[in-house]
């Protein structure tokens, strides 16, 4: 009977990790069908030329990123109170609203509301992340995560190319507009397929009142684990904005295929660094020591992106660096988790969620300021700040426990 009710969890467990990678990898793919090509809608709508599209496109980023910035720790403290299971459907059905939003948009000024929506009522990864971390046991949430992640960073690999054969069949409106509508149906999937999470119940105390969730208490390690979360999130999005001009500054002509192709190629090595790197190599009680050696690589790979003076060099080293840092975030992820009680994960990954709006400000500002003088002395400048933070994690990580 113990052997049937413990094979009865785990087809349980992998039930749910399955449906919530699915989840978090369709939504991935499919608001990546139409984010590639948003100058070039934002140009369709009225933008005057092309340097005012992508204005534009940095105003809706930072009104995602204020929007993050105030929602994610609201959404994560509900989570601990509502389910984390809610919260999950709540951010994949508010994901399609932003694309519904975004197709009939008239001004390019309009394309603010559209993200400022994505940032205050979805953000659906940290809410994937949350579920995951209480929908398996402890021992188990590395490599749930490792699948959740993984399905992610491939989403997102193909959701360029899967958006455009969309505007090409459908126009840029059109395209965003579907895009919406299969989002709002893997929403209304997960609310089948995905088991709720397990709650708290509540507990009264001598006077009958019913007794609050314990206080959430960050620890030095939640802190640190934030921050590696907040460096890995900034990293990606000054490779993202530095990238096209770094590949122009090289080559000094169109790069737009090449570019594509780096995009392509850092998507698909993201997947395999969680599935193959994550997977294999940061395992208990090696932890530490593996986020540092990987926190080196890292910053080697950014110090040969400066050092880069062609572009097939470049996207090698681009491609390696995507590689490391993905595989970086399972790991993140599940100290984050195991730093805080189960009752209160919703909450700290609300807080990761803030720390995740923060870096998609910190990042295209940091690319911005380094290219009005230097891309390779920003790169240089990236590879040593790792350096830095391998050295931080040498000397402070401590291994997270279980919780019993």
């Amino acid at each position: 009977m113990t052997q049937k009710t413990a094979d009865a969890a785990h087809a349980m467990h992998k039930r749910a990790i399955i449906a919530i990678a699915s989840a978090t990898g369709s939504t991935s793919l499919l608001v990546n069908v139409w984010f590639p090509f948003l100058p070039l809608y934002i140009l369709q709508v009225g933008a005057r030329d092309e340097a005012a599209a992508l204005l534009w496109v940095a105003v809706g980023m930072s009104s995602l990123g204020v929007g993050r910035l105030i929602g994610g720790p609201m959404w994560g403290l509900l989570s601990d109170r509502l389910g984390r299971k809610k919260m999950f459907v709540r951010a994949v059905y508010f994901a399609a609203l932003t694309s519904l939003v975004l197709s009939i948009i008239n001004a390019p000024w309009q394309v603010a509301i559209a993200l400022a929506l994505q940032g205050l009522l979805s953000g659906f990864v940290p809410a994937a992340v949350a579920l995951t971390s209480v929908s398996v046991p402890d021992a188990k949430v590395r490599d749930a995560l490792n699948a959740v992640s993984g399905a992610q960073y491939l989403g997102g690999a193909i959701g360029p190319a899967v958006g455009a054969a969309m505007a090409i069949a459908f126009g840029y409106r059109g395209a965003i507009f579907t895009s919406g509508l299969l989002i709002a149906v893997v929403a209304t999937a997960v609310i089948f397929l995905v088991p709720a999470d397990t709650l708290r119940k509540k507990e009264l105390g001598p006077s009958g009142a019913a007794i609050e969730l314990p206080p959430f208490k960050p620890t030095v390690q939640f802190a640190l684990a934030i921050l590696l979360y907040f460096s890995l999130f900034t990293l990606g999005t000054f490779r993202a904005v530095a990238t096209p001009i770094a590949l122009k500054d090289i080559a000094g002509a169109d790069v737009t295929a090449v570019t594509g192709l780096a995009f392509a190629l850092g998507g698909i090595a993201s997947a395999l660094g969680v599935w193959i790197l994550s997977t294999r190599f940061f395992r208990k009680h090696r932890l530490r020591d593996i986020l540092a050696v990987t926190c080196v690589l890292t910053a080697l790979a950014h110090l040969l992106l400066a050092l880069s003076n062609s572009v097939w060099l470049y996207v090698l080293a681009f491609t390696l660096a995507a590689f490391l840092n993905a595989s970086m975030m399972p790991a993140t992820n599940t100290m984050i988790a195991l730093n805080v009680t189960r009752d209160r994960r919703g909450t700290a990954f609300g807080i990761g969620s803030a720390a995740q709006a923060v870096a998609f400000m910190v990042g295209p500002m940091g690319a911005a300021m380094f290219a009005t003088y230097s891309l390779k002395a920003g790169f240089a400048t990236v590879g040593v700040l790792l350096l830095a933070l391998a050295t931080l994690v040498a000397l402070t990580l401590r291994e997270p426990q279980a919780e019993k």
